[in-house]
């Protein structure tokens, strides 16, 4: 059982939120291990968003000499990212500290041992920082 009377699910880590001025709070962090097949995916996907932009600003004199190069260029390094990404967060589950609002934040983030998180309720930037024990384990 964890803070609040709530089962910590299966395959979940423990986090804590905090904001300047306000006492941490408990988060849990949900991780997908992403197939080989998946983070082609993800990566050709993150790509062809930029190289879709390039093939757009070919139609723009002049400005096409630098877009086109930067955006194929850009892309191709975002698809790299992608492809190296093995655990990806799904969800992050907690309370924000601040304004003690429990929801579920934005996920998609490479799993690190810390992150900003944007409290939509309160519009406060928000540090998760994982459990050192599960950090290491991750």
């Amino acid at each position: 059982m964890s803070e609040g009377g709530a089962a910590k699910p299966d395959g979940a880590l423990e986090a804590s939120l905090s904001v300047f001025g306000a006492k941490p709070s408990l988060a849990l962090v949900s991780v997908t291990r992403s197939s080989p097949g998946e983070r082609f995916a993800r990566a050709a996907k993150g790509a062809g968003i930029f190289w879709a932009f390039a093939a757009g600003c070919v139609f723009l004199p002049g400005l096409h000499f630098v877009l086109v190069p930067t955006f194929l260029l850009v892309g191709a390094v975002a698809g790299m990212r992608h492809l190296r990404d093995v655990e990806v967060v799904s969800r992050v589950h907690g309370a924000c500290p601040r304004c003690g609002h429990e929801q579920d934040f934005a996920t998609g983030n490479r799993l690190t041992s810390t992150w900003s998180l944007d409290c939509p309720t309160c519009h406060n930037t928000l540090t998760l920082v994982l459990s050192p024990t599960k950090a290491s384990a991750a």
